[in-house]
Formats: structure tokens, C-alpha cells, sequence
């Protein structure tokens, strides 16, 4: 009763606002009030960052260590474009991997302290001639999760993510989470991985540039 009576109060308002001549001010200072800004997401999302991986692979039977780089520019309307470099030693097998990858993303704040993130990404990952004589693994990867601040320091990062139509390992779902600090500048993070295939232990180093 109270719902019917509030949308019918909405639809009157114009009618009795023509009909009503000293309405007309009221409704020119509402008109004129200030009008709520969307809330601007606290975290940055254009950075370029140097990693550390440690990942074990059950398709390999083999874990593999390296370094990397990724860069992210986010752009005003909340999207953002990035890309990755990774080449990774493997301990028993001799050889490496190198991946690398380009995507797209879309983030929004969801409060002062938390972001909200949706990404999509193709990835490319190369074996070195001595490991399946140089196959490739050529897949989708979808990702969903949170940036959020803990205290004035900390930031906690998570997410969800599929890897689609994959060659080496087949990995439908994974799980990430990571902590560190946040110094606006620069963020250190230290992050661990899951999926069907095995492990990864990731540590970066972020640096904010905008």
C-alpha cells in the first residue's frame, strides 16, 4: 500500500507542478541542487609491476621458477588494458616457458576501502625446442575479484578465474588471494594460486604511476 502510494505521488508531482504555478520555484532550486558524484575507486589501476613465480605443474610433473614484468594503464571510464611477460625455468625439464598475454578490464568501487574487478585475457604460453619440441599453448582466461584496503597500509587482493581451452594442464578453476602493502606509489604483494593442474607462489613489486 505504502509502494502504490509513493509511485503515485511520483507520477502526480508533474501534473500538479503545471497546474500549480508557485510549484514552478520549487522545482527550478531542485533543479539547481547539486547533484551526488558516483564514488571515484580508491585503488589505482595503471601500474607497472616486476614479479616473481614459483609454480608447480602436475602436467609437467615439474616446477618451474622466473621472473617477469606486467603493465596496466587504466583509462577514465573505468576500463583498463594491459599486458604480461613471463619466461619460467623448470627444474627437471630442460628447458623454460615463456607467457606472455594482453587484456582488457573493467573496475568499480564498491566502497571507499574496496574494489571490484572483471578482466579478460589471451594468453600465449611457449615451451622451449628441448620440452615437446617447442609446442604451444594458445587459451582464454576470464578473472573476477577485490582490491581491499585493511587499515591505512594493507591491501588484500582475490579472485576467481577460468582458463579456457588450455593445452598444457587443463585449469577450469582457480583461486588467488594475496596481501601486502600499499604505499600509493608502490605496492608489495605476496600472492598464492590454486587450480586442477597445481600451485603458484607469486611475490611483485608495483609501482603506481597515475
Amino acid at each position: 500500500m505504502l509502494r502504490v502510494l509513493l509511485t503515485s505521488l511520483l507520477v502526480l508531482a508533474p501534473l500538479a507542478a503545471h497546474a500549480n504555478p508557485q510549484y514552478q520555484p520549487m522545482q527550478e532550486q531542485s533543479m539547481q541542487a547539486p547533484q551526488v558524484q558516483s564514488s571515484q575507486d580508491v585503488f589505482s589501476y595503471s601500474y607497472l609491476q616486476v614479479n616473481r613465480l614459483s609454480e608447480h605443474s602436475d602436467f609437467f610433473n615439474d616446477r618451474s621458477t622466473g621472473n617477469g614484468l606486467r603493465f596496466s594503464y587504466g583509462l577514465a571510464s573505468g576500463v583498463y588494458l594491459f599486458g604480461q611477460w613471463n619466461q619460467l625455468d623448470f627444474s627437471a625439464l630442460p628447458g623454460h616457458q615463456v607467457v606472455t598475454g594482453v587484456g582488457v578490464g573493467a573496475h568499480q568501487a564498491y566502497s571507499p576501502t574496496t574494489s571490484f574487478f572483471i578482466s579478460l585475457e589471451y594468453l600465449h604460453d611457449r615451451l622451449s625446442s628441448g620440452i615437446l619440441n617447442g609446442a604451444m599453448d594458445k587459451y582464454w582466461r576470464v578473472n573476477y575479484g577485490f582490491r581491499r584496503h585493511i587499515g591505512s597500509l594493507f591491501e588484500l587482493d582475490g579472485s576467481i578465474f577460468t582458463d579456457r581451452n588450455t593445452n598444457f594442464g587443463s585449469r577450469p578453476f582457480g583461486e588467488h588471494l594475496g596481501i601486502g602493502l600499499n604505499m600509493t606509489k608502490f605496492g608489495i604483494m605476496l600472492a598464492g594460486e590454486h587450480t586442477a593442474d597445481g600451485n603458484r607462489i607469486e611475490a611483485y613489486l608495483n609501482w603506481y604511476y597515475r
